[in-house]
């Protein structure tokens, strides 16, 4: 990803949304937790559509996943 497509607001890859909220939350998060909160329907997956078989993750969902990621540890 560019600085450019940071800048953009361009939906994320769940690996690169997965960087992103390791950094939110301060602590790596697998892209595979990702994958399966939305597999559990513990995130939206109406709101993370499916485009060219890529899951895509709109960067306004990103604080919401962070808080659930944190939830999920017991945070």
């Amino acid at each position: 990803m560019t600085e450019e497509d940071s800048r953009s607001g361009l939906p994320l890859t769940v690996s690169e949304a997965a960087r992103t909220v390791s950094d939110i939350v301060g602590s790596e998060v697998a892209p595979k937790v990702l994958s399966d909160m939305l597999y559990r329907r513990e995130l939206d997956d109406r709101v993370c559509p499916v485009h060219a078989g890529r899951r895509m993750i709109p960067r306004h969902y990103l604080d919401v996943i962070a808080q659930k990621v944190r939830q999920r540890r017991g945070e």
